[in-house]
């Protein structure tokens, strides 16, 4: 059975009315949310807003008081102390004296006393700084002077015996030469202080030489002074001296000397004087050879100086030129071989100046002279001028 047409037309509106009915609910709903939500939103901004922060107040400032500095030390009186004044290593500045106000000599050493005051034992309070010299050197750097070590070569750097050395005996020990001297030439050939140190025993002391008058006498002078008696014995030693100088004059100089048993000087590096007593039959110390003419005339001069037996008369080297205020190296190697008799010394000739001086790499102080003249006699003649 079918509805009429009406009541068809009537469910229609009323299906469309509840499906209004429904959306206009929802969307009521909606509004009605988003108001609640934006009147809760609003009201905790104006809670904020009438509601300021707390503020918080930062605790009070307490001050430290600061403990009490500890008492000052009791005053203490301290010594002054005048010290030697350190040189430029190895460089002469000429200076004209030293100032030493004392010398005392025991055999062939001597001490100066450096220090404020008039004289050793009233300084003022001041500190006295001694200087020991003896005929190889002081015993500390002054300026101008040479460093000088003491090697053995009858040992190693580790103190044992060089090997192949021959038997030592009371009565000579002449064997001696001819297996020193290969060491001694190849040596002379460069100078090469590295050589010995590497293969060769040495002192611990160092001295410092200007100038080498060591008159003859005994060859245990040397060890002596540089306090190794005890441990060194005078056979097969050798010092060798290193450094520079500023001359006080230019000029054209040679030198004069002898040595028993080696004495080989270089001045800037070439060999100027080799002084030594060769035995016969045995090669000599280094390449330097003397002039046919100058060995001829030293031969017959025949000069002789501070207690040196006649046959080692004096030697003279060959002319070099020096430049007054300009560093000038110096190298020397003194040495005794056998033992028993030893001494060398070393002067000094301007040419177109007739005599012969010191030979010294600073100037000669009154303290100096006084120290010299008392080595031997023979040292007066010497000492007008020093180069």
């Amino acid at each position: 059975m079918s509805l009429p047409h009406n009541e068809q037309q009537l469910g229609k509106q009323l299906r469309s009315r509840k499906k209004r009915g429904t959306v206009f609910l929802v969307i009521v709903a909606t509004i009605v949310v988003h108001v609640l939500g934006l009147g809760g939103l609003a009201a905790i901004k104006i809670i904020e807003v009438f509601n300021p922060e707390p503020e918080f107040e930062a605790p009070p400032i307490v001050e430290i008081e600061t403990p009490p500095p500890p008492p000052p030390p009791p005053p203490t009186t301290k010594r002054t102390q005048r010290s030697l004044p350190r040189p430029q290593p190895l460089a002469a500045q000429n200076p004209q004296d030293m100032s030493v106000p004392a010398i005392v000599m025991q055999e062939s050493d001597v001490s100066f006393g450096r220090g404020m005051g008039d004289g050793l034992g009233e300084l003022g309070g001041g500190m006295v700084d001694r200087v020991n010299l003896s005929s190889f050197g002081f015993d500390r750097a002054l300026e101008g002077t040479l460093k000088g070590t003491l090697f053995d070569f009858k040992r190693d750097k580790y103190a044992k015996p060089v090997k192949n050395l021959p038997a030592m005996k009371k009565s000579t020990n002449m064997p001696l030469i001819p297996f020193f001297q290969p060491t001694v030439r190849k040596f002379s050939d460069r100078f090469d202080l590295q050589q010995l140190d590497r293969n060769f025993y040495k002192a611990e002391q160092n001295l410092y030489g200007s100038y080498f008058i060591i008159p003859f006498g005994s060859a245990a002078i040397a060890p002596k002074s540089f306090g190794v008696e005890d441990e060194i014995k005078p056979t097969m030693i050798g010092v060798h001296y290193t450094g520079s100088y500023k001359p006080q004059k230019t000029g054209t100089f040679r030198l004069v000397g002898r040595a028993d048993d080696v004495l080989i000087v270089r001045i800037n590096g070439k060999v100027v004087l080799d002084g030594s007593v060769v035995v016969a039959g045995n090669p000599n110390y280094s390449a330097w050879r003397q002039s046919a003419s100058q060995f001829k005339k030293d031969t017959e001069a025949g000069m002789t100086y501070f207690g040196f037996k006649k046959a080692f008369y004096a030697l003279t080297g060959d002319w070099f030129n020096l430049r007054e205020g300009v560093n000038t190296d110096v190298e020397i190697f003194i040495s005794e071989v056998p033992g028993g008799d030893f001494g060398a010394y070393i002067l000094i000739e301007e040419q177109g100046v007739p005599g012969l001086k010191i030979f010294s790499t600073r100037p000669l102080s009154d303290q100096d002279k006084a120290f010299l003249e008392r080595l031997h006699p023979d040292v007066k003649e010497f000492l007008g001028r020093e180069d």
